[in-house]
């Protein structure tokens, strides 16, 4: 800027001297006139005197042409209105975002064998940091594969127990219908029961043998060939074999469902069992696949624990080493997604009514610069630092905000229209007043002016000393001032 403006105002001198009327030209045409005019010298006095007066009366006022002012890059623009915001400057501090920090810490004791992340490094979700002997993994890996084996042998069980089942309930659906000895055979030739069939049989064969027995007996006791005594014993026999049948069929019909019964409870226990034997496995923080390959897994990895990232992000903390021993309680690793991050503000007691949820914020830190929105404030005052606490979510993927950093940010606390609006680079200081450069049809001058609200860029102008619409010098005006004072310095000397 300083360049710029040397370059601006070596283009200026000779042009607005020549402008202005003042050098040693204007002096010899003056010697001339009075040579000619025969005046004396005291009228010479007054009329150099008059002459005096009168370029005091418009020493303020800077006559440019369009064609000049253009070249100097002077921009002048009618006045008129604009919006303002206002705004004030508090400390903050760059923090991670609390909400994509992850602590990471294992699930079990044991030693360190294996450290894969490093402070600094970029991981992914289940990417493997350490791995962690851990002698607790090992027996809960143990017991989960005992259950698995109780839980195979169960299962095996209700599936036999399921075949007996059927083929029990088809031999008493035969058994049922009284056939022959032969029928049965045939009939109950495919049935896999186990004892119960041999037992089912024999019963049914005694009773079958009895019966015919009995009949014989009748019938010979009608013929007069047998006696009465030899009748009622094969009566008898008759009816404790049909008796002991007809329990064995009551209790094989009872004993097949209550062992069916039995199996499935012992096959659901065990399953049971084994499901919360491998919940214990994903509390150690074992993932489903890992899970499932317990069972395959070599004997030397049945201690194995392999720590992984819960998220992506970067490693910002490490405090993990081989050999070292851990435990479940202190956490060995913090990683972060450092893509957004916090600006936490402290904001001052006496503008706590003014900070609001939803209001700008704007940080600029050399030729890095971010913007934002308050989205918490807190509900209560530190009693440390006497501040609120408000927060602003800012984008960083660039990373150019380095958590731990602590900058100036800019709230913006108010918007509102106003009738007179021009760029602060407007406003310059002359002869210990605030001016604005205005066009007329006599040149450029100074207008005093007050000043109201302000933002980064513009101003408000009070008052109505200046007519909306007037020609007001909005960028370079600084070269207006550096003319008034260049041409003051002249007339003086």
């Amino acid at each position: 800027m300083n360049i710029q403006r040397f370059f601006l105002l070596a283009f200026l001198v000779p042009s607005l001297m020549v402008a202005g009327g003042c050098g040693n030209g204007g002096h010899e045409d003056h010697d001339d006139h009075d040579d000619q005019s025969g005046h004396t010298d005291h009228d010479d006095r007054e009329e150099a005197g008059g002459e005096h007066d009168d370029h005091d009366e418009q020493s303020d006022v800077i006559m440019l042409t369009d064609e000049q002012l253009a070249n100097a890059g002077v921009v002048i623009e009618p006045l008129g209105g604009g919006e303002i915001a206002t705004h004030i400057m508090l400390p903050a501090e760059v923090g991670f975002n609390e909400d994509a920090v992850v602590h990471v810490t294992p699930r079990v004791a044991g030693i360190v064998s294996v450290v894969e992340g490093l402070l600094g490094h970029q991981v992914q979700v289940g990417e493997l940091l350490a791995v962690i002997e851990s002698p607790e993994l090992g027996e809960t890996k143990i017991a989960y594969l005992q259950a698995i084996q109780v839980h195979v042998i169960a299962k095996s069980d209700l599936d036999r127990q399921r075949i007996i089942s059927e083929n029990t309930a088809k031999l008493l659906v035969l058994l049922a219908d009284e056939p022959t000895l032969e029928e049965l055979r045939v009939g109950a030739s495919g049935l896999r029961i186990g004892e119960n069939k041999g037992r089912l049989l024999t019963a049914y064969a005694q009773m079958k043998a009895s019966n015919a027995n009995y009949a014989r007996e009748n019938e010979m006791q009608s013929k007069g060939l047998s006696t009465q005594a030899d009748l009622l014993a094969s009566q008898e026999q008759f009816h404790s074999a049909q008796a002991q049948y007809m329990a064995a069929f009551e209790d094989v019909d009872f004993s097949y469902q209550l062992e069916l019964q039995e199996a499935e409870q012992a096959s659901m226990v065990a399953s049971s069992a084994m499901e919360n034997a491998g919940r214990r496995l994903y509390l150690l923080g074992l993932s489903e696949e890992q899970v499932e390959h317990v069972a395959t897994d070599s004997d030397t990895d049945v201690a194995r624990y392999e720590l992984v990232s819960p998220m992506s992000g970067r490693i910002v903390s490490k405090h993990i080493t081989p050999g070292e021993k851990v435990d479940d309680e202190s956490s060995v690793y913090t990683v972060a997604n450092l893509d957004t991050v916090w600006l936490n503000i402290s904001v001052y007691a006496q503008f706590g009514g003014i900070i609001e949820e939803g209001q700008r914020v704007a940080v600029r830190v050399g030729d890095r610069e971010a913007s934002g929105v308050v989205d918490y404030i807190s509900a209560t005052v530190s009693e440390e630092t006497r501040t609120i606490a408000a927060r602003v979510l800012l984008e960083n993927k660039d990373r150019a905000w380095k958590p731990g950093e602590f900058v100036m940010v800019q709230i913006e606390t108010g918007y509102g229209r106003a009738e007179r609006v021009v760029p602060i680079d407007a406003i310059q200081t002359f002869e210990g007043h605030q001016v604005v450069f205005v066009q007329d049809q006599d040149g450029i001058e100074p207008v005093v002016v007050v000043l109201g609200r302000k933002s980064d860029t513009h101003v408000e102008l009070l008052g109505d000393e200046i007519v909306i619409g007037t020609p007001v010098v909005v960028v370079n005006s600084f070269l207006m001032k550096a003319e008034l004072g260049k041409s003051s310095a002249g007339h003086q000397h």
